[in-house]
Order: C-alpha cells, then structure tokens, then sequence
C-alpha cells in the first residue's frame, strides 16, 4: 500500500553523547518519494548549538511503516558530520502521518 506523496513529516531526535555531550535534530522532510509499493523521504539539516558547534546531517527514511489507524511513520539513522574532532549518531521515527 503506497500513500501519496504529497506529504511531509516532522521530526525531532536527541543524538548520541560524544565528546561529553549531544545536540537535537529537528525539521521537516521533504515531499513523497515513490519507493517500490512505498515512499520515502529525505531530509537535512543543523543541528542545535551545544557546546560551541553544530553539525550537519542529511537522509533518506526508511519506507513507510503503516499503524492500525491508517497513519503512517518513517525511521531515521545516521550519522552526523564531523566538527570539533568528533561525529554523534541518530536513529528514530518522524510523527506520523495520513
């Protein structure tokens, strides 16, 4: 089942501690992008400033994963960009969508 592409989602992550501490990622996918009987979504950005830096990061979701009422989420992971001598990871799910 393919939802159509003409959505996008939220999200919001804390990433891993490194260096002794982390930074949030937050933002808004792009568009539908068709994926076999799915889609996906890409997404980047910066994230917040801890520490005195910020990092970059940029995706692709997973394929939509479908709930019992009809919404549906994607997965993130990743890595972020190296600043500082050091690169944090992320994994989640964006907010849900119909």
């Amino acid at each position: 089942m393919r939802t159509g592409l003409n959505h996008v989602h939220g999200y919001l992550f804390v990433t891993s501690v490194s260096d002794e501490h982390n930074h949030t990622l937050a933002g808004e996918t792009s568009l539908g992008i068709a994926y076999g009987e799915s889609h996906v979504h890409s997404y980047k950005g910066a994230t917040s400033r801890n520490d005195g830096h910020i990092h970059y990061y940029s995706g692709m979701t997973g394929p939509a994963v479908y709930l019992a009422d009809g919404s549906h989420m994607h997965s993130h992971s990743g890595s972020t960009t190296l600043a500082h001598h050091h690169d944090h990871n992320y994994t989640g799910t964006d907010y849900s969508s119909n």
